[in-house]
């Protein structure tokens, strides 16, 4: 994937600034397991800004909620939004989101910092690794252990640090799953889902919006129902052309089929007068509507990975990012490689999804 210059730039000018304070930093850090019964409350820092990196972390959240259920987790991240889809999991109790250009803002600066100091935590877990920025929240915190895995980026206070063995999965939503090592926990060999704990409420006010949408279209219940995000960044974003390419051979094969287009602040409006559109700010609600869907279709982008977490049906369509490492986890869910693909042939595997009983 293309990056364009301003985050090259910036991933570079990280790297270099890590570099240099991990040259200077004396590394100290043990690596004997942390007792899960010491462990009352954890701290997950993520500052990052990206909805799908911070759905990733729910495999993590739900094996500590098996393994220490007694402990309740804070998450640190960097997204506004991500509060309002982990905070409701049961086993979480705050999301703390870092307020972007917090520098050119002083104010807000000393609050945030005001913020993460105020509670002390049993262990706080660094999961971005070499990252300035959850470096720089690992050093602010309060936590009487600090884990990260080894990296030579690494100059924060860390009092536990391991080497990172060879991963059990290779996907990016697994990975912070390794961070159960610090405990003495065995990483799960089965694959685990993306889950964010819908509530029935969640899912009842999703059923009932897709209904209103058929009911004020005339359309009947029983039509099959397609979701569709056209949306991603960069280069994996599917061009509008497309997507009426790929709509016009889904309608040849069914023409019942129910089209509906997912808007949002950069999608403002639907693509064309074949689709029906829908959008909903509360994004637990917005995945369970995906999930109340027969099917949910879209780029690598971050509500594919929301549609997974939440239980729905994903077809995941991929030009430039690796299947294996961020494709749609689930056994239901498939991804597709689409760059020598037609919209015709792609029309024909979205129907062959929504007709499998898996």
């Amino acid at each position: 994937m293309k990056y364009p210059l301003h985050v090259i730039v910036r991933k570079k000018l990280s790297s270099l600034i890590n570099g240099v304070l991990s040259f200077f930093t004396r590394k100290s850090a043990h690596q004997k397991y942390i007792d899960v019964n010491e462990i009352k409350n954890i701290l997950i820092i993520r500052p990052n800004y990206r909805i799908g990196n911070l759905i990733f972390l729910t495999p993590l959240i739900n094996e500590l909620q098996k393994n220490i259920p007694n402990a309740k987790i804070d998450i640190i991240v960097g997204m506004k939004l991500a509060g309002k889809i982990l905070e409701p999991m049961p086993n979480v109790d705050k999301v703390i989101d870092i307020p972007r250009k917090l520098l050119l803002h002083p104010l807000e600066m000393f609050a945030y910092i005001h913020k993460t100091r105020a509670k002390k935590y049993d262990v706080a877990l660094n999961i971005s690794g070499g990252s300035t920025s959850a470096q720089i929240v690992t050093a602010l915190v309060k936590a009487k252990y600090k884990a990260s895995f080894s990296s030579d980026k690494l100059w924060a206070d860390f009092t536990h640090i391991q080497e990172r063995g060879r991963p059990t999965h290779i996907h990016m939503g697994l990975e912070p799953l390794e961070f159960l090592r610090f405990f003495n926990i065995e990483v799960p060999q089965q694959k685990p889902n993306l889950d964010i704990k819908l509530t029935q409420d969640e899912i009842n006010e999703a059923k009932n919006d897709l209904q209103t949408l058929l009911h004020v279209n005339n359309i009947s219940a029983d039509k099959k129902v397609i979701a569709i995000f056209r949306n991603a960044r960069f280069d994996k974003k599917i061009s509008d052309v497309w997507w009426s390419q790929w709509i016009d051979e889904l309608l040849k094969i069914n023409p019942n089929t129910i089209i509906v287009d997912i808007l949002s602040p950069d999608i403002p409006q639907k693509l064309n007068e074949k689709v029906l559109e829908y959008s909903n700010k509360n994004l637990r609600v917005l995945g369970a509507f995906f999930k109340t869907c027969d099917l949910y279709v879209s780029a690598d982008t971050g509500p594919m990975h929301l549609a997974a977490a939440s239980g729905a049906k994903v077809l995941a369509l991929f030009n430039k990012t690796n299947m294996e490492v961020y494709g749609a986890l689930g056994e239901q869910n498939k991804t597709v490689d689409m760059e020598t693909l037609l919209p015709q042939d792609v029309a024909k595997i979205t129907i062959n999804c929504i007709t499998s009983q898996s």
